[in-house]
């Protein structure tokens, strides 16, 4: 049996039905690029065993490795936040099925719920998009945040994170990005967003260029056609 664990968005939120099933897996992966979270010491401390380090080549071209290890063993993979909102891991899902190999997928929050912490109801987000490090000549997030707002709905924007070279896209540089393509409007700055070092600002893009945020990972949200209710909780933050 293979396991996707969702370890949610710092060391606390792992779910006792995670730590149950980790107990009887032989070997224990931790994906380490698509986010960050609790330490490797935080969670060894955890789960009380051994934990390789899987990096993007790992998980993604010697996923049938993983697979042949996970069919005659109980074998996790354990995913900051949850594991199924990083699109690389339906592979596993889909490649075990059609080896007949069992595979169970175990949730927890992560930064598409998390978001409600800002007072924006989840149902009025458009799509997501993510701005990327070397951005010069990059404009489909640009597209998607125009798309949403002629729809009224709000734009969760990613930043992009390489945490293996500890290299992190700050909200400064997403503020720069969007400025560079003459948008400056209401925004949503978020860092460590459902978490106890969580930080939410609400101002203009100009008005959160002067603002410090020191916590990862960060993210920006445009909001679209405000409930009032919205407006009310957006106010406590600005």
């Amino acid at each position: 049996m293979l396991y996707l664990i969702g370890l949610g968005l710092e060391a606390k939120d792992i779910s006792l039905k995670a730590l149950e099933v980790i107990k009887k897996c032989k070997k224990v992966y931790l994906e380490s690029y698509t986010s960050i979270g609790a330490s490797l010491n935080e969670l060894k401390k955890l789960i009380k065993k051994s934990i390789v380090l899987a990096n993007r080549e790992m998980i993604e071209d010697k996923l049938n490795n993983i697979l042949k290890e996970a069919k005659n063993n109980n074998m996790a993979i354990l995913v900051y936040g949850d594991p199924l909102i990083a699109t690389t891991h339906i592979n596993y899902i889909i490649e075990a099925k059609k080896a007949k190999i069992k595979i169970n997928v175990i949730h927890n929050i992560s930064i598409i719920n998390a978001i409600t912490e800002t007072g924006l109801q989840l149902y009025n987000f458009g799509k997501t998009t993510s701005v990327p490090f070397n951005n010069e000549n990059v404009k489909a997030p640009i597209e998607v945040i125009n798309n949403n707002l002629k729809s009224g709905m709000h734009t969760l924007i990613l930043l992009d994170l390489d945490p293996e070279n500890k290299k992190f896209m700050n909200i400064k540089g997403a503020l720069d990005y969007l400025i560079k393509n003459d948008i400056n409007k209401l925004c949503i700055a978020c860092s460590n967003l459902g978490t106890n070092k969580q930080e939410i600002r609400v101002g203009s893009v100009n008005t959160l260029l002067k603002l410090k945020f020191n916590n990862y990972p960060q993210c920006l949200i445009i909001p679209g056609k405000l409930h009032f209710r919205e407006e009310e909780a957006l106010a406590l933050y600005k």
